[in-house]
């Protein structure tokens, strides 16, 4: 990210003269957040002291780390600038306001605005996060309703498991009508088969009893 830099030039017209980089220098900063900038001053005179000192505008979200220095060729100051949570939404209407400097104890005083903006990347990948976010809370919710339905799909209830017992008496029991009918006919009561065949056919009514009572 590159960094925020103020130039600030002294002497470079006349003596006492200030000139700035920028007029307007833009913050760009999202509420509750906080950043920094940095004023590089030239002096292309006399050695001088320079003062800084900061409009009623924005005194409560900048502050000068080093309000006097004496410059003697060049010299670094540095400023954070902070924007409470209280301000989102609200960037816009924060407006702009002033940082002045003065030289030559006071001889000459000139200002230039600093004024917050909004950062767009910041507030694209916010968007983007919080799209996301909803994407996969949605893809949550869907998965949990297809396993709902599923569940509900394949689970049998109570009433359905005794029609399935029933149904499944039923059929074991015309199973053996049928055969017991078959074996009547076909099979004489005198054959040593068909009093094999009757016993077995009783054991597994018997079995049958058992385990449909069980």
């Amino acid at each position: 990210m590159e960094r925020i830099q103020q130039r600030i030039y002294l002497g470079r017209k006349d003596l006492n003269s200030i000139e700035f980089e920028h007029e307007v220098l833009r913050i760009p900063l999202r509420a509750g957040e906080e950043t920094s900038f940095e004023m590089h001053i030239t002096n292309h005179g006399e050695p001088t002291h320079v003062h800084f000192s900061l409009g009623e505008e924005i005194k409560d979200n900048v502050m000068v780390l080093q309000d006097k220095v004496y410059v003697i060729d060049e010299e670094k100051i540095a400023a954070i600038v902070k924007l409470p949570k209280s301000y989102a939404g609200a960037v816009d209407e924060l407006g702009s306001g002033e940082i002045f400097v003065s030289a030559g104890y006071g001889a000459t005083k000139k200002s230039f605005f600093v004024e917050i903006v909004e950062t767009k990347e910041k507030r694209k990948r916010k968007e983007k996060e919080e799209k996301e976010e909803v994407k996969e809370r949605e893809g949550e919710q869907e998965l949990e309703v297809v396993r709902r339905k599923e569940k509900k799909k394949f689970k049998v209830s109570a009433e359905e498991r005794v029609f399935l017992m029933q149904l499944a008496v039923s059929a074991v029991a015309a199973i053996f009508f049928f055969a017991i009918f078959f074996f009547i006919i076909c099979f004489p009561p005198s054959s040593p088969f068909y009093l094999f065949v009757s016993a077995l056919i009783a054991s597994l009514i018997f079995v049958f009893i058992v385990i449909y009572n069980f």
